[in-house]
């Protein structure tokens, strides 16, 4: 349904007693579909709701400021994040992740005499967020707690729990170079050897085999300067595991493999403390920008404290609520680009997330894409505030973030209420 034809009506069930009102009111959405009156009322107080004279409000009084997220889960997500990177505005910030190996096949057998020469981990790029100009150095660990992909996982769990005794597997110095194939990183030789020895049950099948070899770990250390966070794609065919090795017969090798039934965590870290961020869950805070950051960092919490009071202005109907986030450039910007898309959902009495009666149209419909110049998002709530203004629901707030926050890095800066032309929101309505 075009946007413009679809409209979303509060009207108060008295001034509608007489066919003269429904004339007006078609006649009025066909003029409003080629004109719009310019309205300079607002709903900031009780008792200037008699002052309505426009057909649109953008002066609307919003509550927003930044909050921390807790964590998500991250288990059995399309991409592997890797890497860190020191933001000048957001801090620091890195991603790392855990995940199984499988065998490729039952019943594996090196043959006779069989003796490892190396063992290689491939990684298959996808794509990155930041400056892979800097160096990174890699870290990969061999897993001593087992991963199960029943379970569920999060962001902040503790690595340490699954590798107690730090059993590092190759270390590799490296510049992220995410326009070639793959990532080629040597496992040591003695993990070479762990693999070559396993026993004949022990390669019987992936039951026994993820007993053997719990899975790897792979972290960055940290850096102080401008870094990346590499996206990996685990599920691809060219990311694997390969052992070469000769026997009886020759030069051989072996394939393992990362496929859908591997257990996989990504794991998130951020610290605001070297940030330009003022606060963080605090609302009462008055800040002017508001911060937002993938990878479980920050979101932002809007709530709408007078909206309930439009109910009582005299108007024949509510055509439309669009909540219009404006983006603040900064200098990092180029390096570190706002997310092409936000999410937004509603906070119940519980404190749990919810969808948002207006997402259940359609995704065109909502909204939350980026403009093409990277400058604006736009979200279409006339449901959801006709429930609010009406009294239909609670505002408990609603929530702001990036739609990919679990396999992405991406951050952005938003004009908050406080700033001129920032956050707002614009309510077309029709009056008698």
């Amino acid at each position: 349904m075009h946007t413009q034809t679809f409209m979303i009506v509060l009207l108060k069930k008295s001034t509608l007693k007489s066919f003269k009102w429904l004339v007006f009111f078609l006649a009025f959405i066909f003029l409003f579909s080629c004109e719009k009156d310019p309205s300079t009322i607002g709903l900031n107080l009780q008792d200037d709701l008699e002052r309505i004279q426009g057909n649109n409000i953008d002066t609307i009084t919003l509550k927003a400021f930044t909050i921390r997220e807790d964590s998500l889960s991250t288990d059995e997500r399309s991409f592997a994040l890797l890497g860190s990177y020191h933001d000048p505005i957001f801090g620091y910030s890195e991603a790392s992740f855990m995940t199984q190996l499988k065998l490729a096949s039952s019943n594996v057998s090196f043959g006779t005499n069989a003796v490892a020469d190396s063992i290689v981990l491939y990684l298959d790029y996808q794509s990155y967020y930041g400056d892979t100009t800097t160096e990174q150095t890699i870290e990969v660990y061999e897993l001593e707690k087992s991963l199960y992909s029943d379970s569920t996982y999060y962001s902040n769990l503790n690595i340490d729990n699954y590798i107690p005794n730090a059993k590092k597997i190759a270390t590799l110095l490296y510049s992220p170079k995410p326009n070639d194939t793959c990532l080629t990183i040597k496992l040591s030789d003695s993990f070479a050897q762990k693999i070559i020895s396993a026993s004949t049950s022990d390669l019987q099948n992936n039951e026994n085999f993820i007993r053997f070899f719990k899975g790897f770990y792979l972290k960055t250390l940290p850096t102080n300067q401008q870094g990346a966070i590499v996206y990996f794609n685990l599920l691809s065919k060219r990311s694997k595991v390969t052992l070469y090795y000769t026997n009886s017969q020759g030069s051989k090798k072996y394939d393992f493999v990362f496929n859908n039934t591997c257990a996989r965590v990504n794991l998130f870290r951020h610290d605001y403390s070297s940030s330009q961020i003022t606060s963080i869950n605090d609302s009462t805070a008055q800040d002017s920008l508001l911060y937002l950051q993938a990878m479980s960092g920050l979101n932002i919490k809007i709530t709408f404290p007078h909206i309930k009071h439009f109910s009582s202005a005299s108007l024949l109907g509510f055509v439309k609520a669009e909540l219009i986030i404006p983006v603040y450039v900064d200098a990092a910007a180029t390096t570190y680009k706002a997310p092409s898309k936000l999410s937004l959902v509603a906070l119940n009495a519980s404190g749990k997330y919810e969808f948002l009666p207006d997402y259940n149209v359609n995704s065109a419909y909502f909204g939350g894409s980026i403009n093409s110049t990277y400058t604006e998002y736009r979200f279409n709530l006339s449901r959801y505030i006709q429930q609010l203004a009406y009294g239909q629901r609670q505002d408990f707030g609603i929530i702001l973030f990036a739609s990919d926050n679990r396999v992405s890095a991406n951050r952005v800066i938003i004009k908050g209420p406080n700033f001129q032309n920032g956050m707002r929101l614009s309510i077309t309505y029709l009056k008698p």
